[in-house]
Order: C-alpha cells, then structure tokens, then sequence
C-alpha cells in the first residue's frame, strides 16, 4: 500500500465520524434521558401515591388516624392496650357496649372512662369494659397506670 492509498483510507475512515453523526448520537442519548426522566418522575408519584394510601389505610375516609366504630347493633369493639398507647385511640359505640381488650404491652395496663375503668390487665393478658353505666357523649379514654396517660396512653370515646 502506498501513502497515498493509506491516506485516502484514513480520510475515508474519518469521514464516517462527522459532526453530524456525533449530532445524531447526542440527540439519540438525549432524547433516551428525557424519556428516562419522565418515567422516573412518573414512577416517584406513584410510590408516594401508593404510601399516602398505606398511612391513610387504617382509617378508609383518607383521614388517617385509627378510629374504629363498632357497627350499629353490635355491643362490643376490640381494644388493643400496647406500651402507652390504644389500637384504636378513637373509639365510637352504641350506649352498653362492651370493649373486648388485649394487652400487648410489657407491663399491666387498664382503661378508664369517666369514672368506669376496666380492672389491671397484666401483659398478654385480656379483659372487658362494660359500658352500660356511660350516659351518651363524648369522654376521654386513659390508663390509670401513674404516667402511662402523660405517655400518650389517651384517647377519644364516643357513646351514641
């Protein structure tokens, strides 16, 4: 091969790789970006779609929270006591219901209303709370234990 057949070789080689091409293949990776991009927003909205929904599951109005209210007609509603708090802390029931109630927590528990308290609940332990003597209204829910209601062991009850 002589110089002047290498060199027409290695212009033809060169002139594969123009400006134009290189154009092409930036806008080529761009456009893949973009398109990348979009997905991945679209992916973030819908995981923090999906855990709005979960946080708002316990309740099922969007609210949040954990209010349970016991059917209309049926007397009794199953409380949970746990180390300084109440599953669920908003209770709605009919006038004579009784709480069915499970401590899960580490150390005895009860729960008082408005002068109508359950006996101590040792841990792993259940009991019951019979309402019948709760006039209608809207009461405050605590464990006696000293500190376990400044602990957040508190909550709402609400009797029609």
């Amino acid at each position: 091969m002589t110089t002047t057949e290498h060199q027409e070789n290695h212009t033809a080689a060169k002139s594969e790789d123009t400006p134009e091409r290189r154009g092409t293949t930036f806008e080529t990776l761009a456009v893949c970006g973009f398109i990348f991009g979009i997905f991945s927003i679209v992916a973030s909205v819908f995981a923090v779609g999906l855990a709005a929904q979960g946080a708002d599951g316990d309740r099922g109005d969007g609210a949040g929270g954990s209010e349970v209210a016991a059917p209309s007609g049926v007397s009794t509603l199953e409380v949970t006591l746990k180390d300084f708090a109440f599953d669920p802390d908003d209770l709605r029931v009919d006038a004579g219901a009784v709480l069915n109630l499970t401590n899960e927590g580490s150390v005895a528990h009860n729960l008082a209303v408005d002068g109508t308290a359950s006996d101590m609940i040792e841990a792993g332990e259940g009991g019951t709370l019979d309402l019948a003597d709760v006039e209608p209204g809207t009461y405050t829910i605590i464990c006696e234990v000293p500190g376990h209601e400044a602990a957040g062991m508190r909550g709402t009850l609400v009797v029609e």
